[in-house]
């Protein structure tokens, strides 16, 4: 079992843009030193809510200040890119860190971003699509051509070339039970941030995606199963009640960046408007109990074993920087996590290899 964290890079009020680049930077840091596996940056724009838009080159920080953990990116909005210069940025990273590099991919949902870059909503699918071919040649070839709708290149080669043979592992943000069955179908990696989606639907999105893969002759043994989820690790009902409120918090303001029914694409509208409802009637209560992972260090492990029981993770990747917790409340349950959740898993890994017949672990990502 590998353990990562989440950065979303939002401004809390009455904080400066300046202070939650240096904060998180600090924190990626320490996060290192604690025997984290990976950190995980993610893209937005024009809004506080998250102001990296570039997580390849706050990755070029992080890959300086950090000796071991894998830097990924969750999840790049890639059509909103160029192909070329995001296929080069992504080696660069890949070539300063040594190779500790995995880049999650998504088509993005915010009108104003898609409007903010001059790029029509309606076009993100196939966006999507060929920018990711693109990425693929450019870090795989040395020298190809692609004709497409939108984008056209003869004779290409892309420097530098990616120290990872064939560029870093790209895994595919994915949410709907048909994504799971097309990318299993496929061999695609995946990273899922299924936030109150019972465990029952996301227990049959992962059988779904193990079947397919089996299916087609991939070896799921081999891959990563990412699974993020807002976590905090600590002692006593007060820092708890903390928590939980901070995460309602950010789950409300994910309300004000959803489009509306009006603006999403029309086979996109059931989805937004449902989400935006469940949203709306959120309580805390029910965000203490479904909308992430809070309680003591046993309570957290439990929930991740039933994870790892249910669904078959393997990579377990905590938004422990919950957006509006108090900082050192935040840190602290980090630390708790990795003094005493992480070894419990740690040790039970030991032991399972040392059964006769163990499998081998996981390899991409």
């Amino acid at each position: 079992m590998k353990f990562g964290i989440m950065n979303l890079f939002p401004v809390s009020e009455g904080g400066s843009d300046h202070q939650t680049l240096r904060e998180t930077l600090e924190e990626i840091e320490l996060a290192d030193t604690l025997g984290y596996d990976s950190v995980w940056l993610a893209e937005h724009h024009f809004s506080s809510y998250g102001i990296q838009g570039n997580p390849l080159s706050f990755g070029m920080a992080v890959a300086e200040r950090t000796k071991r953990i894998t830097i990924g990116t969750a999840v790049l909005v890639i059509p909103l890119h160029d192909p070329i210069r995001l296929a080069e940025d992504i080696a660069a990273l890949d070539v300063l860190s040594g190779g500790r590099v995995a880049i999650g991919v998504g088509r993005g949902y915010n009108p104003r971003e898609f409007a903010g870059f001059r790029v029509p909503l309606s076009e993100s699918k196939e966006r999507y699509r060929e920018t990711l071919e693109v990425v693929r040649l450019a870090l795989t070839e040395e020298n190809w051509s692609y004709q497409g709708e939108f984008f056209q290149f003869e004779n290409i080669t892309t420097y530098p070339r990616p120290f990872t043979p064939g560029g870093p592992t790209i895994l595919q943000g994915t949410t709907s039970p048909e994504s799971f069955a097309e990318r299993g179908a496929i061999g695609e990696p995946i990273i899922t941030s299924p936030n109150f989606t019972p465990l029952a639907l996301m227990k049959k999105n992962f059988a779904v995606y193990r079947s397919a893969m089996t299916e087609n002759g991939f070896d799921i043994s081999t891959y990563d199963l990412p699974f993020m989820q807002q976590v905090w690790c600590g002692d006593g009902e007060e820092g708890l009640r903390e928590a939980a409120t901070a995460a309602f918090t950010y789950y409300k303001s994910v309300g004000k960046v959803i489009p509306g029914s009006e603006e999403a694409m029309e086979q996109e509208k059931k989805y937004y408007e449902s989400v935006a409802k469940n949203i709306e009637l959120l309580t805390l209560e029910q965000t203490l109990t479904h909308g992430g992972n809070f309680g003591s260090a046993q309570q957290v492990i439990d929930t991740i074993e039933l994870l790892r029981e249910q669904l078959g993770i393997n990579h377990y990747i905590g938004w422990l920087r919950i957006p509006s917790l108090e900082r050192k409340a935040a840190l602290k349950s980090m630390e708790m996590f990795a003094t005493e959740v992480i070894p419990h898993f740690r040790k039970q890994d030991e032991q399972d290899a040392a059964r006769p017949g163990a499998p081998a672990g996981a390899v991409v990502g």
